[in-house]
């Protein structure tokens, strides 16, 4: 089936990116709109035309036709728009989904954000055919969300796995067989405990307590796995959720803090500009004139 080019409202595709366990969109831009956002979900783009800069984190990556780009979950985001139009197939999957999936360690790299050198090697230009395949497993995947037919979930599970496989395959990830220790085991109990209870106080003291291990232990494993403290692990959490809140409802800033974990509005402002390089309200002002825009633009096609 066919995906439509912008068939949907951009507040709800910016709803989907968080809360669905997956989405599939087709998006085409026809103006320089800039943008920056943040989500829980993992988002691959497949560029069909055009061009644009991607700062993911800071750092950038230049995509244009033929390219993959991976954006990792709850990862700040910028984008500039080079080459118009600039249009691209999206699949964003929610971690608590593909992890559902027992994909196994190695597959769930695909999901992470490439290093630049590797995007450069193996993300970029990617073979024809492979692109292909995968765009059509795409267009198979918003057959299945359109149209409900019996064991819809079984293939959908199935479809996005094997997208999984042959970006593996595409991207040149190696297998590396190994097993997680006991200690990985509890760093991922630790960080599903904060995807849960950010709302909640947080702190090593805390954890510490909760899962019997001395904070020392729990800092140094932590950034270890996963390679961010846990304190900024927690407050990128509670941006990314409060990033959601601001782009949904008119609820005041400091209301957002408090519904994200933040007992003091000062430090809710410092760590989401932190993060997202901007303000609360800025950012709410500026996702709100995007809305407007793409509405605006869809209406006069």
């Amino acid at each position: 089936m066919e995906i439509k080019i912008n068939d949907y409202w951009e507040p709800d595709h910016f709803r989907a990116l968080s809360e669905d366990n997956y989405n599939v969109s087709r998006s085409c831009e026809y103006e320089k709109n800039g943008m920056h956002h943040i989500h829980t979900a993992s988002e691959f783009l497949f560029v069909e035309e055009g061009s644009a800069e991607y700062y993911v984190v800071g750092k950038k990556y230049l995509l244009e036709k033929g390219d993959i780009m991976v954006i990792g979950g709850q990862e700040h985001h910028q984008r500039r728009l080079l080459g118009l139009p600039f249009l691209r197939y999206g699949l964003s999957v929610r971690p608590s989904y593909y992890e559902s999936l027992n994909l196994g360690e190695d597959l769930k790299k695909v999901f992470l954000t490439p290093s630049q050198q590797a995007f450069q090697e193996h993300y970029k230009h990617v073979d024809e055919q492979i692109f292909n395949r995968v765009t059509g497993l795409i267009k198979e995947l918003y057959e299945e969300q359109e149209i409900h037919q019996p064991f819809r979930s079984m293939m959908e599970r199935s479809i996005i796995t094997e997208i999984t496989v042959l970006l593996f395959r595409a991207f040149g990830l190696e297998r590396t067989e190994s097993e997680l220790s006991e200690m990985n085991l509890r760093m991922i109990a630790i960080k599903e405990y904060i995807d849960r209870h950010y709302q909640e106080n947080l702190d090593l003291k805390i954890l510490s307590e909760l899962f019997y291990l001395h904070p020392a232990t729990i800092s140094r494993e932590f950034n270890k796995y996963f390679g961010k403290t846990l304190i900024k692990y927690i407050n990128i959490v509670r941006v990314c959720e409060a990033a959601k809140l601001l782009e949904n409802t008119n609820e005041s800033v400091t209301a957002v803090a408090a519904k994200c974990g933040y007992d003091s509005v000062n430090t809710f402002l410092r760590q989401f500009k932190a993060v997202m390089e901007t303000s609360p309200l800025q950012y709410r002002k500026a996702i709100h004139e995007l809305f407007k825009r793409n509405k605006e633009e869809t209406q006069r096609l």
